[in-house]
């Protein structure tokens, strides 16, 4: 009874922990690598992406089966209303992160490295098919599976594909939010409480076309619960928080 009592909780509050272990985790690394410019001119920048990639996509494809298959035992269809907007978010950000870790990928397989001013070698064509491909593995319907699965396994599958997703969602978020979005609006100036105001907006708009598309298989569960709003809400505010203290040189 106890075991099952904590698989309950464990479930229930797996968003809640996914949304601040991505938040602590992209935070710390901002203490590793405090410059993104010396970052992303470094070798290691690559073959971070790359990892997040890999993380990525093998957690979306662990997290599915499990997922889809506690839905269809509760009855629960989920469906999101603003679906199609988190599929051109998650596409862009997809086609961005295949076209940072070519260079990683090109190590790792054998091929020959890009010279400085090569572009892509994937090309624009390739980049955007893999970049749907990985946001179909997201955002591809449950369908109905006959097979029966032991709650072990589902487990199991679904703590690996967590563990997965954590990482790479904050790797994801320290480059492109932590370092990228979030530091460009808050090194705009301000001129007045107009600007303060429009700066907000704009960064909360970021900040939603960012993360909830990296966050799609937990949405399912949680799109309409209010808790849910309000701790992305409140992870908001500590970040714009942390990002005045930084400006402030506090």
């Amino acid at each position: 009874m106890v075991k099952q009592i904590n698989w309950n909780k464990i479930k229930q509050n797996k968003p809640a922990i996914f949304d601040w272990l991505v938040f602590l985790l992209s935070f710390s690394m901002g203490f590793i690598f405090p410059s993104l410019k010396s970052f992303v001119v470094s070798s290691a920048f690559s073959n971070w992406m790359l990892a997040a990639l890999v993380l990525y996509i093998g957690g979306i494809y662990l997290k599915h089966r499990p997922l889809y298959y506690r839905l269809a035992r509760s009855g629960n269809k989920e469906e999101i209303p603003y679906r199609f907007f988190l599929i051109i978010g998650h596409w862009v950000i997809m086609f961005a992160v295949v076209i940072f870790a070519e260079q990683a990928f090109r190590r790792v397989t054998g091929l020959p490295g890009l010279r400085p001013g090569d572009g892509s070698g994937f090309g624009t064509v390739i980049g955007i098919f893999l970049a749907a491909f990985i946001t179909w593995l997201a955002f591809r319907p449950g369908g109905k599976s006959k097979k029966i699965f032991s709650e072990k396994y589902l487990f199991r599958r679904e703590l690996v594909a967590d563990v997965f997703l954590i990482s790479g969602v904050a790797m994801l978020s320290f480059v492109f939010w932590e370092k990228s979005i979030f530091a460009v609006f808050m090194n705009m100036p301000m001129g007045s409480v107009g600007d303060v105001c429009m700066r907000f907006i704009l960064l909360s708009l970021a900040y939603v076309m960012f993360y909830l598309p990296l966050r799609y298989l937990y949405l399912i569960e949680d799109h309409f619960s209010r808790q849910a709003w309000r701790r992305l809400m409140l992870i908001f505010i500590l970040i714009l928080l942390r990002g005045l203290f930084a400006a402030l040189n506090f």
